[in-house]
């Protein structure tokens, strides 16, 4: 009896021993789990922290820069106010969203209706040469001189050449034209090369020059420039003319012309001959038609170069 007590003593205690064990081992697990979601909720909450610091920090510089705006552009506005430079500051806040002008706004803008309908000035070689250096110091480039070697388009003329022209007034009343300085044998070279003429490639360029003249001279150069393709160097449009005497030459029509290129014959882009015999002092006239319509400014043929 006493033995059988004992075995059952020494199984019960081996019992407690497998339990007290087991409880301990679930301790063990039971705190590693409860660390290990400390340790995630420690770097979730460092995420967190770290995620709201930056959204208040982005939200402040936001708030603080529209803050500093506001103050700057309210200090700028007292002090047009104060300078009575406001007005001046909103008419250049209403350019910025207003489109560019027309060459047909330009023109009414300008007065050119009044202006070209009214007797014109001859101009002086030293104001063709001021049209010319406005050109250049605006970053005016001739496309012709970078044709190749061998393209048709090349003026003919020699470098030396001068035109056998002079300005004057007609006295059939159009007002101002070219004519003969001597007798001009047919076939004779006429006017060539392109050392005085003037390009734009697009509106803007042609505005900002137009912009650099009085009324009177932008006038007179819209009716002196035209719009032509074939021009670039790849044979795109361009707005050009020539800066020099040869801009006042009028009209003769296909039968009237005693100027321009000759049956059968080539002749570079810029370059004008003789189509019959030219008496000293006679008018020079081409025919418009061969290279433009007889309206200057007619409006649609500009829309391209956004006039």
């Amino acid at each position: 009896m006493l033995k059988h007590r004992m075995l059952k003593t020494e199984k019960v205690g081996e019992g407690d021993e497998e339990q007290g064990s087991s409880r301990f081992e679930n301790k063990i697990f039971n705190d590693y789990d409860r660390d290990h979601q400390d340790d995630n909720m420690k770097k979730y909450m460092s995420r967190q922290l770290f995620s709201e610091g930056m959204h208040f920090s982005i939200k402040f510089a936001k708030k603080t820069l529209r803050t500093t705006a506001l103050w700057g552009a309210l200090v700028f506005i007292g002090y047009l106010i104060g300078s009575e430079a406001l007005p001046t500051a909103l008419l250049s806040v209403n350019w910025l969203f207003k489109p560019p002008p027309t060459l047909k706004q330009i023109y009414y803008s300008r007065n050119c209706h009044e202006i070209l309908n009214s007797t014109r000035p001859l101009y002086t070689e030293e104001q063709w040469q001021r049209f010319r250096d406005i050109w250049k110091l605006q970053g005016g480039e001739d496309p012709s001189k970078l044709y190749k070697r061998h393209d048709r388009r090349k003026s003919k003329a020699p470098l030396d050449f001068v035109p056998p022209i002079r300005a004057g007034y007609t006295t059939d009343g159009r007002g101002r034209g070219i004519f003969a300085t001597r007798d001009i044998k047919k076939g004779e070279m006429t006017y060539g090369g392109t050392k005085h003429y003037i390009f734009f490639n697009d509106g803007h360029s042609y505005r900002r020059f137009l912009e650099a003249l009085s009324d009177e001279e932008a006038c007179d150069i819209m009716k002196f420039t035209w719009p032509q393709n074939g021009v670039g160097r790849k044979g795109q449009p361009v707005i050009w003319g020539p800066m020099d005497d040869m801009a006042l030459q009028n009209d003769g029509g296909k039968r009237g012309a005693n100027t321009g290129c000759p049956k059968h014959k080539h002749c570079g882009l810029f370059d004008e001959y003789a189509l019959r015999d030219i008496q000293k002092g006679e008018e020079l006239l081409c025919d418009y038609n061969t290279f433009f319509t007889l309206d200057f400014l007619e409006f649609e043929k500009w829309k391209k170069f956004g006039l």
